[in-house]
């Protein structure tokens, strides 16, 4: 218990600095983050005055403040994630769900991880709501979700406010059953869309082992799913996302070279033994997993 409430500790210290400040940024989404020079003064000040709050929470109720020692790039994606949300007029669930969207460990990163024992911990620090889009984000299979995302079609007969969605966790978790009501699944395509428009073009200027990226290749990762993101969020949330979904995405993805546009990455590779054993062992059941997850040439039809 102990270890785990130093951890929450030096985590939520990362994000959560009494004074946020956001440097000055020439990547194409920091145009698309608040507060901005264009962000009322005092939407700003009641910004900076929950996440005081927030702050004043952690210390009363942790007996210890851990320095901080680094992890300056991953302390500034998570306020980058929640900065890209209030920018978007996300609720306050859905921008402090940015914040934590990585608090248990994803599918994608596993660098730091809370253990599931302190759910009710962080559901207090955050709200439920949050706390259950960070804990879906975190446990979901990436695949299932993007079906979801491919199959929807705008004007669908059941495309309404009763519809749920299906999602399952990872393999190497058991693929237990997540059940999203409509809103909760839009909540967690714009948590997702946001998180990953956040960070795609820092990601792609160094190559990953783990990703099996080179140079540049961080783009192809999802691509045909983002693509498909943007345009829903846009018709389901409109006129809030109408504009500012798809204009993100194509600014983003304007900045990626030529040279990796025809790539596509449809799936996370496994980042650890567990997730790789499980997945060798659907594949070895018959399910037609591909050993090899690198990016790999979109064909005509996914090109258009």
């Amino acid at each position: 218990m102990a270890t785990s409430v130093l951890f929450l500790t030096y985590y939520v210290y990362l994000l959560l600095q009494i004074t946020i400040v956001y440097g000055e940024e020439n990547n194409a989404a920091s145009k698309f983050k608040e507060p901005n020079s264009d962000t009322p003064e005092e939407v700003a000040s009641l910004w900076k005055e929950k996440d005081e709050a927030l702050w004043s929470y952690v210390e009363s109720n942790v007996p210890a403040i851990l320095e901080h020692t680094g992890h300056s790039t991953f302390d500034e994606h998570l306020r980058g994630v929640q900065s890209v949300l209030r920018f978007w007029d996300a609720k306050e669930s859905l921008t402090s769900a940015g914040l934590f969207h990585s608090i248990y460990g994803t599918e994608g990163f596993q660098g730091f991880s809370l253990p599931l024992s302190e759910r009710e911990t962080i559901s207090k620090l955050i709200g439920p709501y949050a706390e259950k889009m960070s804990f879906v984000f975190c446990m979901v299979d990436r695949t299932t979700v993007d079906k979801t995302v491919t199959d929807w079609e705008p004007n669908q007969p059941d495309n309404n406010n009763n519809t749920t969605y299906m999602l399952t966790a990872r393999p190497e978790l058991g693929r237990f059953k997540i059940e999203l009501s409509k809103e909760e699944w839009l909540d967690f395509i714009e948590l997702t869309l946001a998180d990953w428009l956040e960070q795609v073009e820092g990601a792609s200027q160094k190559p990953s082992n783990i990703y099996h990226w080179n140079i540049g290749e961080a783009y192809a990762y999802r691509r045909l799913a983002y693509r498909k993101m943007s345009e829903l969020l846009a018709v389901e949330r409109y006129p809030r996302l109408s504009i500012v979904a798809p204009h993100m995405f194509q600014a983003v993805m304007a900045t990626e070279s030529q040279m990796t546009r025809h790539l596509v990455q449809r799936r996370t590779p496994p980042i650890s033994d567990a997730a790789m054993d499980a997945i060798n062992a659907l594949r070895a059941a018959g399910e037609p997993i591909p050993r090899d997850f690198a990016p790999e040439p979109m064909n005509i039809e996914c090109n258009a």
